[in-house]
């Protein structure tokens, strides 16, 4: 599958970088940035929008590297690129731990990079991730000592830019704008130099080179999101701003994604609520600039409602599945929650969030995971009310496009989908975070390896009066069962197969033609949760398996011709906001499993 990696490192505070830069800037004053220019330079990498300029110079006899803002000659930049100049003003280079090695004639140097202007560099279109290359543009020269040459001893790779055969290196990440006073920085990549031992210092200037929205200039909009009720205004404004976020010249023309929920004045950016749900206010100059975009949610305050954004195309079949799934989980959740502003400045959620949320919103992608058979459709929130119970508000849903059809077929998918839909809900996603998730020994805050499972189980006290009532008097396991077998992504996030069997929130889907139910089991599940549930609705259900295995015996899946969902909860970074309203990650996670290209 491919992969997005880990899109950043740490967010370090700007009032730290005097002292944090000391081993890799200058201390000339930071000018005014040069005009971009455009030159017709050949290519042979994947075309990236935006290069700042940056001057390094290494003294090998006192293990420093520094590195400074240089000027802008004109022709320099590749084609299709704005050039500007960079350091400590568009972006950060940071060495540490430099050193010389003479044994091996090696120079060498951590560095990270940094990014200083309001877009995000290494992607564009704030979706998929072409990643941060560093490349050298001139140099290296040596400036004092003798012989030589000094060259790059470990490059990701080559390219032509400004010339030919130019050594790069590669950050395959993508850098969100800079929350002053904080900068997100990448991970710190070894930078290794040839150099002979009669070279004292030598001389090098690089081009940071990315991706960005907004290669042409982009329109910011003010507010970025809002919740407004029904029949309420919000005016909304938008500024045409060029690549690096400067103010240009230019008039904004409003206009509405779907103007039965909201509409709006395309002169004033006046917006009118008309209806419950989603809409993008979209201001456009007409120009080259990107378009901005306000996210406007008119929530209702009646009932619980999930929210779609299909970040991909679905045909009409596969939207109707959606929205059923959410019907059905609607039907079930009763209490409204209240409106939570989600802001996720990375990929985590399928692309960075900021919008607000009612009651849950679910991104939706399809997309290409791991071919027919496999995973196939994956699931996890992204975001935790910070009072309210700490009940998800936003989470993202991905289906593999190579067996859509042949779910669609077999009448399964929209059985798939509500399944995946409950662990967006906290389905166990969020087991283990509200302590319902136990073992023999006690509550589990992590998934042990299958041998040092015992018994788990799901401890919520509705779930386990509703198990009690299900003909499961002979049951003399912990109750209510939760899978033990099957490998990361299926144990300890479903109940135990070979117990409920069919009941939707096994990690089986059931063959075609044998229902699904999503019994009162799952439904007091997430009443223990804290969500205010129905009285009645669910669907039928008996448990038609109560005998536990015996001791020492593997259980073996009850029923034949289901197909394994594994690998359905994603593992994805879970966010919140602290006390003082600060974006907080409260549980780490991993961002290699959503099918976004590089």
């Amino acid at each position: 599958m491919p992969a997005l990696r880990r899109s950043l490192h740490r967010l370090i505070p700007l009032a730290a970088l005097p002292l944090a830069l000391a081993a890799c800037s200058e201390d000339a004053p930071v000018t005014s940035p040069p005009t971009p220019t455009v030159g017709d330079g050949a290519e042979s990498t994947p075309s990236r929008s935006i290069v700042a300029t940056v001057n390094c110079k290494a003294d090998v006899a006192a293990g420093a590297l520094t590195c400074g803002e240089v000027p802008v000659v004109d022709g320099e930049s590749g084609a299709q690129r704005a050039t500007l100049g960079g350091q400590n003003q568009y972006v950060l280079l940071r060495s540490f731990n430099p050193g010389y090695n003479p044994g091996t004639q090696i120079f060498e140097a951590r560095v990270d990079v940094g990014n200083l202007i309001p877009q995000g560099l290494g992607s564009p279109d704030g979706y998929n991730v072409t990643g941060i290359r560093v490349f050298h543009h001139t140099g290296p020269t040596v400036t004092v000592g003798t012989g030589g040459p000094v060259t790059v001893a470990n490059a990701d790779g080559t390219g032509t830019f400004t010339g030919s055969n130019q050594p790069y290196f590669e950050y395959p990440y993508y850098l969100p704008p800079p929350q002053l006073p904080l900068v997100y920085v990448t991970p710190t990549k070894v930078w290794q130099w040839n150099v002979p031992a009669t070279v004292t210092t030598f001389v090098f200037s690089v081009f940071v080179e990315a991706d960005v929205v907004g290669e042409n200039g982009y329109v910011d909009m003010s507010p970025r999101a809002a919740a407004i009720p029904l029949g309420g205004t919000q005016t909304v404004a938008g500024t045409p701003m060029d690549v690096v976020g400067r103010s240009v010249p230019g008039t904004v023309t409003y206009s509405s994604s779907d103007p039965s929920i909201a509409d709006v004045d395309p002169s004033t950016g006046l917006v009118t609520a008309y209806g419950y749900g989603v809409v993008d206010i979209i201001g456009s100059t007409g120009g080259p600039e990107a378009d901005g975009v306000t996210r406007i949610t008119v929530p209702s305050t009646s009932g619980f409602d999930i929210e779609l954004n299909f970040l991909t195309s679905a045909t009409a079949s596969q939207r109707l599945a959606f929205q059923n799934a959410a019907a059905k989980w609607g039907s079930l959740i009763t209490g409204d929650l209240p409106t939570e502003q989600v802001t996720i400045p990375l990929l985590g959620c399928g692309g960075a969030v900021d919008e607000y949320a009612d009651d849950v919103n679910i991104r939706v992608v399809l997309g290409p995971i791991d071919g027919p058979g496999g995973t196939l459709g994956a699931a996890a929130p992204c975001w935790m009310r910070a009072v309210y119970r700490g009940l998800p508000a936003f989470g993202v849903m991905i289906f593999d496009t190579d067996d859509l059809d042949a779910l669609e077929t077999a009448g399964q998918l929209t059985d798939v989908i509500t399944h995946e839909m409950g662990h967006v809900l906290g389905i166990g996603s969020l087991w283990q975070d509200f302590n319902l998730f136990e073992d023999n020994y006690g509550p589990l805050s992590t998934c042990p390896a299958e041998a040092a499972l015992q018994d788990p189980f799901f401890s919520g006290t509705q779930a386990q009066a509703v198990f009690a009532s299900l003909g499961t008097g002979g049951y003399t396991g912990n109750t209510v069962p939760v899978e033990n077998l099957y490998g990361d992504g299926t144990r300890c996030v479903h109940w135990r197969e070979s117990v409920l069997d069919t009941e939707l929130m096994t990690g089986f889907a059931e063959a075609s033609g044998t229902a699904m139910p999503l019994s009162e089991l799952t439904v007091k599940s997430l009443a223990d949760m804290g969500y205010t549930v129905a009285v009645s609705g669910w669907d039928a259900f008996t448990c038609p398996a109560c005998a536990p295995p015996a001791p020492g015996v593997a259980a073996v899946e009850a029923h034949t011709g289901g197909v394994l969902l594994m690998n359905d909860v994603l593992s994805l970074p879970l966010y919140s906001r602290d006390a003082s309203g600060r974006v907080i990650e409260v549980r780490p996670g991993k961002l290699d499993q959503l099918p976004i290209r590089r």
